[in-house]
């Protein structure tokens, strides 16, 4: 008994040093991080030439975390300009790295350096563009707590790539085809019908490039007819499916989630002027089949969440 009691008293002094450990226990305070101690490392291949590409990748790092005072979850950035100032804003532009952009190891897609220094050029069309051979392109890290404006930091040194070989990139909407009856017989989704699917895509908006996001209105011609029998037979129900490229009818597919994964339709009843759906998609080719439904569709499909809204509008 005297060594049960002892334990509980013992047991209970242990909580009671936790309570007042908890107690002491204070929020992290930010520190204004000291610049001359957050740098951008040289990059190893500083002098060595690089020509961009379309697909290809750079690398840039920063020597670790700025000093907050205490370890966050820090994103970093990169800055470049081609003449090493970065006194405005209209001395360089800002890139943002692959990723979740939490890692001082930097890592950049190529067309995000293009398109950066097109932008310094003021280039908006190709037929401005001039090959200007190999460039010294300057950079700068940025480091921040979301949420804390005063943790922005950019580091103290400039380092630069000396041999860079850039070429014309200038952002443009991004766009994904509706491939269905529209028309009556359907247009393949191959790389030989782009021009003939243009009225028929939906497109990223100017101020929305690299959303994944795309916007559109697509009549599906009411009078528009289908063979049946060796018969023209006017068609009475809507079917499509999406492709975000011109690569054939098996790959780039997104149709109607749910179904049979069966290049099936998924039939809806009731979609009829004045309805709008929102519907998960997926990598298949089940289309969406309005049934008793021809006329206008205005498209949102965002291949971020996998889902699109289709609204027909009121009858006039």
């Amino acid at each position: 008994m005297k060594f049960a009691k002892l334990y509980t008293v013992m047991a209970c002094a242990a909580a009671l040093c936790g309570m007042v450990s908890c107690s002491d226990v204070t929020e992290p305070v930010l520190q204004k991080p000291d610049p001359e101690t957050f740098k951008m490392n040289t990059p190893p291949l500083q002098d060595q030439y690089i020509k961009l590409s379309e697909t290809g990748t750079f690398n840039l790092t920063l020597n670790g975390q700025p000093s907050y005072g205490f370890s966050a979850v820090t994103q970093y950035r990169a800055q470049v300009s081609m003449t090493g100032k970065f006194d405005t804003e209209t001395d360089y532009r800002e890139l943002t790295p692959t990723g979740t952009g939490t890692l001082s190891q930097m890592t950049f897609n190529d067309i995000d350096l293009a398109e950066a220094l097109c932008d310094l050029r003021g280039i908006k069309e190709e037929d401005q563009y001039t090959d200007l051979g190999e460039q010294k392109v300057y950079f700068r890290g940025v480091a921040f707590i979301n949420g804390v404006p005063e943790s922005h930091v950019v580091t103290s040194n400039i380092v630069s790539l000396n041999r860079v070989q850039s070429f014309f990139s200038v952002p443009k909407p991004g766009v994904i085809y509706v491939i269905g009856n529209y028309a009556g017989a359907w247009i393949g989704p191959t790389a030989d019908q782009a021009e003939n699917l243009i009225p028929y895509s939906l497109s990223e908006k100017e101020d929305q490039i690299r959303s994944k996001v795309y916007y559109g209105s697509i009549l599906f011609d009411p009078e528009a007819t289908e063979k049946k029998d060796k018969e023209d037979v006017v068609i009475q129900n809507t079917v499509f499916r999406f492709y975000t490229a011109l690569t054939g009818w098996d790959d780039d597919t997104v149709g109607c989630a749910g179904g049979k994964d069966a290049d099936t339709p998924v039939e809806f009843d009731d979609f009829k002027a004045g309805s709008t759906l929102e519907h998960d998609i997926t990598k298949t080719k089940d289309s969406f089949q309005f049934n008793g439904y021809r006329g206008s569709i205005d498209f949102t499909v965002n291949l971020n969440t996998m889902k699109a809204i289709m609204t027909a509008p009121a009858a006039q």
